[in-house]
């Protein structure tokens, strides 16, 4: 339960934040053109506001539906109540600014996010830097998920190209499996060339249960910490300890242990553990389910074992690459889109909603992975104002650019009506995300 909590503040922190990034834009670049801005309001407000404020010609405040915010343009719409005179509405009106005008006030939300994600990239990489194991450096080979298992791969498998291509970095192969077509793989002394057809990648996307494809190095089985009055911590396990044999039963990695305990559940079993060079034996019991109470290191927590590179960056130099992270995110969102229509990999089984959202968030605090989810919402957000549906941001730059190609407006009339489908047809959507994403939620797994 505190888990839940935890990542749904967050989400509401990082939502809220953005919503106000994207509204200060069309906000801000409305004043610079002076146009008037009526409302300003973070989260929706039929009936009642939360809160709510008047400063000068705008009304400030706080709705209280979570699912966006807005600002009211004076102008924008023409069914709007008229107590000025017609020499002041064209002063300070949206329709009377030239359409460039124009159209830099509906793209402001849209820049505004990308110019934030940017600034928190950049920040980041100034502040925590860049720490990465290049692939040459995983002395182990790989070790896999069930997904990983399904398009061929096996742990102990040692990636050697990607789309024929050298990866450099560890942490980079997922990803160019996802938009890759081939993977070349040495197992054991032997080179093998694995296929990832449509068939293949429908396995990434394809499942009702929250998971994701998982590859990391494969790393021994060393104890990072014992859960308290658990059997290993009743038996004497502690931190740093190495598991070398689970009775009989030798191993060298993480990965063999959760199959070797599966077989001896409500069962005492004798674990040989490598102590700072003591070998001992410990008696443990385990429990019905074979859960045995420890964590085992992953490979980031092992820098005696993997050889890693780092680089620090001064804030200059860190803006290159806040250009750069920028991209490959915006990349990324295309390529789900792509697939997302290529219905043979079913990748729309994976749009959600805040509920999918929610889960991207750790159930501890942590403020980098915070901003840098964040930051990656925020292109999210921009890249979805860009589509040319009505009521959107990208709606509105459709209709100002077929007036600038013809030199003729739209009637507004046709625009309103246009806006109000949109609306509607976004609004149903949402629904029906919503209910897709509880029902992921609560379909039962393997069914």
């Amino acid at each position: 339960m505190t888990s839940i909590f935890v990542r749904s503040i967050q989400l509401l922190l990082s939502i809220s934040i953005l919503i106000l990034i994207h509204e200060l834009g069309h906000f801000l670049l409305s004043k610079a053109f002076k146009v008037r801005v009526e409302r300003f309001f973070l989260f929706f407000d039929p009936w009642f506001s939360i809160f709510k404020k008047k400063i000068g010609d705008t009304i400030y405040g706080i709705g209280w539906i979570p699912l966006g915010g807005y600002v009211k343009i004076s102008g924008m719409m023409t069914n709007e109540e008229r107590d000025y005179s017609e020499k002041e509405k064209i002063d300070w009106e949206f329709r009377s600014k030239s359409a460039i005008k124009r159209l830099l006030i509906v793209s402001g939300g849209i820049i505004s996010n990308v110019l934030f994600s940017f600034v928190i990239f950049s920040f980041l990489l100034f502040k925590y830097g860049e720490t990465y194991l290049p692939t040459k450096n995983v002395k182990y080979g790989i070790e896999v998920d069930y997904l990983g298992k399904k398009i061929g791969l096996r742990n102990g498998d040692n990636i050697l190209l990607v789309n024929g291509k050298y990866i450099p970095y560890f942490h980079e192969i997922p990803k160019a499996i996802l938009l890759g077509n081939s993977i070349t793989i040495d197992r054991m002394g032997k080179i093998i060339h694995l296929s990832l057809n449509d068939d293949k990648k429908r396995f990434f996307f394809d499942r009702k249960e929250f998971s994701y494809f998982i590859i990391k190095p494969r790393v021994p089985p060393i104890i990072n910490y014992v859960v308290k009055d658990s059997g290993a911590y009743k038996s004497g396990l502690k931190n740093n300890d190495e598991i070398l044999a689970i009775n009989s039963e030798f191993l060298l990695f993480s990965d063999q242990l959760k199959d070797i305990l599966s077989k001896y559940n409500n069962q005492t079993i004798f674990i040989s553990i490598n102590r700072n060079g003591r070998l001992l034996q410990k008696e443990v019991f385990l429990d019905q389910k074979g859960i045995l109470g420890i964590s085992l290191k992953n490979f980031m927590e092992m820098d005696n074992i993997f050889l890693f590179e780092k680089k620090n960056y001064s804030i200059i130099e860190s803006f290159p690459y806040g250009v750069k992270k920028t991209w490959e995110v915006l990349k990324n969102q295309i390529f789900f889109l792509k697939n997302v229509f290529h219905l043979e990999t079913k990748a729309y089984k994976q749009v959600g909603s805040f509920f999918s959202m929610a889960k991207e968030f750790p159930s501890q605090w942590n403020w980098g992975i915070f901003w840098t989810l964040t930051a990656t919402l925020s292109i999210w957000l921009a890249f979805l104002n860009l589509f040319p549906v009505p009521s959107l941001d990208g709606g509105y730059i459709l209709f100002i650019l077929i007036e600038m190609i013809t030199k003729k407006r739209i009637n507004e009339r046709i625009f309103e009506c246009c806006t109000i489908i949109g609306f509607l047809m976004i609004s149903l959507m949402m629904i029906m995300v919503i209910i897709w994403d509880i029902f992921k939620v609560f379909s039962i797994k393997n069914f």
